[in-house]
């Protein structure tokens, strides 16, 4: 083999190692959520501010939304994500710098935990149980996609199939 052919083949298993990371990047379970990368140092400023209200529940049993998710954290170590909240009242605050859609899976994705029509805090859908969300008192079909509006209400259940 000459030199110009190892370097072609060098960079041939360059080409194909990139790809692969890019393709096996951790942060590609989400969707390409805009809000994911918003970082906001306070609440001053000329931001889009609104507020949706979430409760999730599991078998029956209501599940506290923690305090300070998206605040000072590993992407965000000196101020606020996209979507936050401040304590556990289930109150989401969602403040961009401009008009953004939001979804609730953004949120989950901040906190840490998997909401799809299958999975809600570790718990999977089976042939027994299911994942069902309400908004504004509606069952709502987009779970995850969900563009939260101000002042939307979303339940989230995991519960017997009905």
């Amino acid at each position: 083999m000459d030199q110009a052919q190892v370097f072609l083949a060098a960079g041939l298993v360059c080409t194909l190692a990139f790809a692969g990371i890019v393709l096996l990047d951790s942060d590609s379970e989400y969707p390409d959520w805009e809000v994911l990368e918003v970082c906001l140092a306070d609440h001053s400023g000329d931001i889009n501010h609104i507020h949706a209200t979430l409760s999730l529940s599991i078998n029956g049993e209501n599940v506290p939304i923690p305090e300070d998710v998206g605040i000072r954290d590993s992407v965000c170590p000196n101020g606020m994500r996209g979507v936050h909240t401040h304590d556990a009242t289930g109150r989401l605050h969602i403040e961009t710098p401009g008009e953004m859609n939001v979804t609730v899976g953004a949120f989950f994705a901040i906190w840490g935990e998997k909401f799809d029509d299958s999975h809600i805090l570790g718990q999977v859908a089976n042939e027994n149980k299911e994942v069902v969300m309400f908004v504004n008192g509606t069952q709502n079909f987009e779970y995850e996609n969900y563009v939260m509006e101000n002042n939307a209400v979303i339940e989230i259940q995991y519960r017997d199939r009905e």
